[in-house]
């Protein structure tokens, strides 16, 4: 055997009870470790977690032929990682036939010993630990319902980590065999009755009693996924309810990498419980958690800054609420880029110190607020939407499209105004087989990023020239054929929210059917999530001051960017505008003037990092990476409670990290969502810089006739995509380009005399741009 921090030891009952005939009962014991987890598994298709504490007998069923493998590791500080170091133990069959006596030698039946159990748990002077009642009912034989209620009362009035793990030995108890057949009935409703009614108060304990919620979604884990494998859905989903909620606690206010982090481990929770609740037609919680599951930290982080403070608020303290606020953002957006760059550990930990001093300043105002305001510390907190309140923001005319990933099936999920529950349905769920779909997504957003593509003519890049090719096929993965069918005709609008790598297709592109694709039928907005949308609806804005950003690098190339925003400045909407060009669009000057502007548009380049997105940037210098507006510095400085349009007129400026395993991502459009802006215009891939001037000119003439944003962006590409080469010339006499310097008028007059034929007529052209927000 080999040395383990684990005693090992096992028997197989005989008679084993007629449900348990040919499994292996095996016991483990930790002897001496703090906290232990076990994770043991037998080949094929069989598996076992469970946290150990010292002494803990771990009791489980195994099959009767094969091997076990155990494997144990310990915790320290490690409770959130999904790696953990561990001993490896190889149990052979025959070796495993020894079991302690004290668990199975005591005569079953035995009264005295029942009596005595009882009589321990009704004293009233003294009474004893859970832990050790427990124990005693592992030595005593069967237990009488009087026991189970005794029980049931110390364990809905106890709650520290002993107590719980307790419960958890008496479920191995039950598991082992120490009660009557009869009986076992009743037993799963006194763990049901314990679970629910002792998890309501942990809702209101403290951050310390972290691990006590950590132990728990351990065990509701297994038991959740025990009673799935048995096909008992409904129990299932009891449990996983439990699992998300503690979740939940255990991750807010934490920073996005630790985010991250936890829902790794934990992210096939979300997804079975969405698939239970599909299979049991329980559509409205499919779609709760679903919703739950997304982006967790931008809404936590945009409801937090859009919080209103009491108007009775003094002054004084409003000012030091305001000042707080700021500086905890900054303190939890260095350590997150400290984070994310794997810098020393003594930087990680002096840069988070510094945050959860901050953070706990800002607490410590709230609580000061919450005293003469009590409710307002419940404001500040992120609650999940319900499809009652989603149906009360939802226009007559418009629908919501969410995919969401289970482990095996895309489920598209239609939220129609009036309804009274999302329509799902097997049309809509459509099998993953093989990881084809995120293959075939990885290799376009490659070709999409990386590749480059011609900025001083129309001639498109060999890899993007593929791009209907790539439209087609997602078409046929993501827009199931019978989805029009399903979506009423009065509907023009479509919110779509996208899951998992989906962030980087350009769904309003693809083909609804042979004739027709979908930004032809409805125009479409995108949002990261449900919660993201309720938000940005309800920020009220003008769009009267416009700051343009034109060619801040004085790129030669760029020499339509100069072309696009005089064109854009010329349009009624814009009672005032204020244009920064070139060395004029300083990193200071910027910050200072957007706080002020409603629309805020910039014409240049930029560029995405896929290894560390907080270094993303818009290019302000040619020559100096500390000018750049990075993704960092927006997150940290930029102040836009006016912002009504932002308008990124540049290269990827709408990618995101969408690879990572969960669904918390950053990106451009992140940060100017969290800097204030009500909805972002962005593109998915390297743009052409004459198509973009026309697309944006276009675009900025809609919403001079209309106030809806995706209504603007979808006749805008519909024009483009069907306009002639000499309707686009004609457009381009309409531009004020006295602006332009001789030379510059001189080569965009050259370029637009190429034009030929229909030349925008490729998606790569016109498809890019997305509007994410409201």
């Amino acid at each position: 055997m080999v040395s383990s921090p684990l005693t090992v030891m096992a028997e197989i009952l005989d008679p084993l009870p007629p449900e348990q005939s040919g499994k292996i009962l095996c016991c483990y014991i930790n002897a001496t470790s703090k906290i232990q987890v076990a994770r043991i598994s037998n080949i094929p298709n069989w598996y076992f977690e469970r946290v150990v504490f010292p002494g803990q007998r771990l009791v489980f069923e195994a099959p009767r032929k094969g091997q076990v493998e155990i494997h144990t590791g310990m915790m320290a500080n490690a409770i959130l990682s999904d790696k953990i170091p561990c001993d490896r133990l190889m149990l052979e069959e025959p070796s495993i036939y020894e079991f302690d006596t004290d668990l199975i030698g005591i005569d079953p039946i035995s009264k005295n010993n029942r009596y005595e159990f009882i009589e321990s748990m009704e004293e009233t002077n003294k009474t004893p630990k859970i832990s050790q009642i427990v124990q005693q009912a592992l030595s005593t034989g069967y237990l009488t319902i009087k026991a189970e209620n005794q029980l049931r009362q110390l364990l809905t009035t106890r709650y520290d980590l002993e107590d719980f793990n307790a419960f958890m030995v008496l479920q191995d108890a039950v598991m082992l065999g120490k009660v009557k057949p009869e009986n076992r009935a009743s037993y799963e409703d006194v763990f049901s009755t314990i679970n629910q009614n002792s998890y309501k108060p942990i809702a209101h304990i403290q951050r310390e009693k972290a691990l006590l919620l950590f132990t728990k979604v351990t065990r509701l884990k297994e038991t959740a996924n025990k009673y799935l494998s048995i096909n008992h859905p409904e129990k299932a989903k009891f449990y996983y309810y439990q699992i998300i909620d503690v979740l939940e606690i255990l991750q807010e206010g934490l920073d996005i990498n630790t985010r991250r982090s936890l829902m790794k481990s934990y992210l096939e929770i979300y997804q079975r419980i969405v698939a239970v609740s599909i299979y049991t037609q329980d559509f409205n919680s499919a779609f709760l958690y679903s919703e739950i599951s997304r982006n967790r930290y931008l809404v936590e982080r945009l409801s937090k800054q859009d919080t209103l403070l009491p108007i009775t608020l003094p002054f004084k303290l409003y000012e030091k609420i305001k000042e707080a606020k700021i500086n905890e953002n900054k303190a939890l957006i260095h350590y997150t880029y400290v984070l994310s760059n794997k810098q020393d550990k003594q930087l990680i930990d002096k840069t988070k110190d510094k945050w959860l001093e901050a953070k706990k300043n800002l607490d410590n105002l709230y609580s000061e607020v919450s005293e003469s305001e009590p409710e307002f510390i419940a404001k500040t907190k992120v609650y999940p939407i319900s499809f009652t309140e989603v149906q009360s923001l939802l226009q007559h005319d418009s629908a919501i499209i969410e995919f969401f990933f289970t482990e095996k099936v895309l489920v598209i999920m239609l939220i129609l105004p009036g309804e009274e529950q999302p329509f799902i349905c097997e049309d809509l769920c459509i099998e993953l087989k093989d990881n084809c779909l995120e293959e075939i997504v990885r290799i376009w957003a490659s070709n999409i990023t990386t590749k480059t593509t011609s900025t001083k003519d129309i001639e498109i890049d060999e890899n993007l020239e593929q791009l209907p090719i790539f439209l087609k096929i997602f078409s046929d993965y993501l827009l199931p054929r019978k989805l029009q069918g399903y979506i009423p005709p009065d509907i023009n609008n479509l919110i779509i929210i996208p899951h998992k790598y989906l962030h980087l297709v350009p769904i309003h592109a693809l083909w609804l059917n042979e004739n027709q694709c979908l930004i032809e039928r409805f125009s479409v907005s995108y949002c990261p999530s449900i919660q993201v949308w309720k938000i940005c609806q309800k920020r009220q804005r003008q769009r009267e001051l416009l700051l343009g950003i034109e060619n801040p690098t004085q790129d030669k190339d760029l020499i339509f960017s100069k072309a696009e925003v005089v064109s854009i400045s010329q349009r009624q909407q814009f009672l005032q505008t204020q244009i920064l060009s070139g060395g004029q669009a300083s990193k200071a000057e910027i910050l200072r003037s957007v706080k002020h502007h409603h629309c805020f548009h910039f014409s240049g380049h930029a560029e995405y990092n896929f290894k560390n997105p907080l270094d993303s940037y818009l290019m302000l210098s040619a020559h100096s990476n500390d000018e750049d507006l990075t993704l960092n510095f927006i997150l940290t400085d930029m102040q836009m409670p006016q912002a009504d349009l932002v308008t990124l007129s540049a290269c990827c400026t709408g990618v995101v990290d969408a690879f990572q395993p969960t669904d918390e991502y950053l990106g451009l459009p992140t940060g100017f969502l969290l800097a204030g802006a009500k909805a972002v215009v962005s593109s998915l891939w390297k743009v052409n810089s004459i198509a973009t001037a026309y697309l944006l000119d276009e675009f900025y003439r809609q919403l001079d006739r209309t106030n809806n944003k995706a209504a603007a962006l979808q006749t805008s590409q519909n024009w483009l995509r069907a306009c002639s080469a000499d309707e686009l010339r004609e457009r381009a006499v309409t531009w004020d380009l006295s602006k332009l310097e001789p030379k510059e008028q001189f080569r965009l007059k050259r370029a637009l005399k190429r034009l030929e034929g229909i030349p925008f007529e490729n998606p790569y052209y016109w498809a890019a741009f997305v509007l994410t927000g409201c």
